[in-house]
């Protein structure tokens, strides 16, 4: 894990303002694509030395996952990676479904030829994207322009909040099931200004991952 971990520090050390910051993206990242296992102990002076920072930002960095429901804080030195239980998964996805879909209906009640342009754009990376960390960074960017992400923020926050909690079951679902949906597909009923179509297609999207990461869960637990 060390190793790994390092590696990732090394690659993802440049381009933020604060070392805090850093931090954060580093283990938030490494939780998402696995290489910070659920249950996984995290040592504050183990991550420190690994990633080559002091141990404020660690602390600083466990807080805020903490608060994004990755890790579970457990004394003053470290925190355990967070697991997810069928309930949980099933109560993700119910909520996911009323502010998701909300989202689009208002979002395609403004939609411009521009940003359908650049939906376009950003549903080619999506679909061509095969690199697990990567394609949820490009998702997340894909998401947030449909659900019109400046127009309401508080909105894609809290799904965002959400998408946080399975994302590492996102990665497995996306390496398992490549090229099964297609965004352009979405943005096809998106341009047609067929709101209910775009809004069957989220929600059978949704329906299909949740099953996914329900069966991906089953399969963590047995081979626990």
């Amino acid at each position: 894990m060390s190793d790994d971990l390092a590696q990732l520090a090394a690659r993802r050390s440049q381009g933020y303002q604060s070392v805090g910051a850093m931090v954060y993206e580093i283990l938030r990242e490494a939780i998402i694509d696995g290489t910070l296992k659920p249950g996984r102990k995290l040592r504050q002076e183990v991550l420190a030395e690994t990633i080559g920072v002091s141990r404020v930002p660690v602390r600083s960095a466990l807080i805020q996952l903490e608060a994004d429901g990755l890790v579970e804080l457990q004394d003053r030195r470290g925190a355990v990676v967070k697991s997810l239980t069928s309930e949980q998964v099933h109560e993700i996805y119910e909520i996911r479904m009323v502010l998701e879909t909300h989202a689009l209906r208002q979002s395609m009640a403004s939609m411009t030829e521009e940003r359908l342009a650049l939906l376009h754009e950003l549903a080619q990376v999506v679909d061509s994207e095969k690199e697990g960390g990567s394609f949820v960074d490009a998702r997340s960017q894909f998401y947030s322009e449909l659900y019109d992400a400046k127009r309401q923020p508080m909105l894609w926050s809290l799904i965002e909040q959400l998408r946080l909690k399975v994302g590492r079951y996102l990665l497995g679902w996306r390496l398992v099931d490549a090229g099964e949906h297609t965004h352009e597909r979405l943005l096809d009923a998106v341009a047609r200004g067929d709101v209910d179509g775009a809004v069957a297609d989220v929600s059978h999207h949704l329906e299909k991952v949740r099953d996914k990461v329900l069966a991906l869960l089953e399969s963590e637990s047995e081979s626990a």
